[in-house]
């Protein structure tokens, strides 16, 4: 039991999220590049919500869109997806109409993916609000820090 006893009824004497001592977490890169991303997905969500597109399925999309005939087996590694998981959204879009699957004309046991007319459409208005997102989501940054901050995170995730 605490040595301060809390009168019934009485405010909990819990620091609030302002008064706490975060500097060292402020330091540690993980832990701030993973706020970052809960930030950027919530605001993607946001976004891109009449859409229905999420950061994953954007990612797929954009993948297969700038890569067509991409393996499913290339596109979980690259997004760091496990292949089952991959493999329940792409039967997802595909029964929605957005990709097909194609057997490979060099390897007919490997499986090619291509966006449908009605997949480049969508991933083409999702492109489209990308710019604006991005400018939103960066505002605090001037052009330069963007810039900057864009090729620092490629030079800590080559690709």
């Amino acid at each position: 039991m605490s040595p301060r006893a809390v009168r019934p009824g009485a405010k909990s004497a819990q620091p609030s999220e302002t008064s706490l001592d975060l500097r060292a977490l402020q330091r540690t890169p993980g832990f701030m590049l993973r706020l970052a991303q809960l930030k950027f997905f919530e605001g993607f969500y946001e976004e891109f919500a009449a859409l229905g597109l999420t950061p994953a399925t954007f990612a797929i999309f954009v993948v297969i869109r700038d890569n067509p005939g991409v393996p499913p087996s290339s596109l979980a590694s690259l997004l760091r997806l496990r292949l089952p998981n991959l493999i329940k959204i792409l039967n997802e879009l595909e029964s929605s109409g957005f990709i097909k699957r194609n057997r490979s004309k060099s390897d007919r046991r490997a499986v090619e993916l291509m966006l449908t007319p009605k997949g480049a459409k969508l991933i083409e208005d999702g492109a489209g609000l990308t710019g604006p997102y991005n400018r939103k989501m960066l505002a605090p940054l001037t052009e330069a820090e963007q810039r900057t901050l864009l090729e620092l995170l490629n030079r800590l995730l080559p690709l």
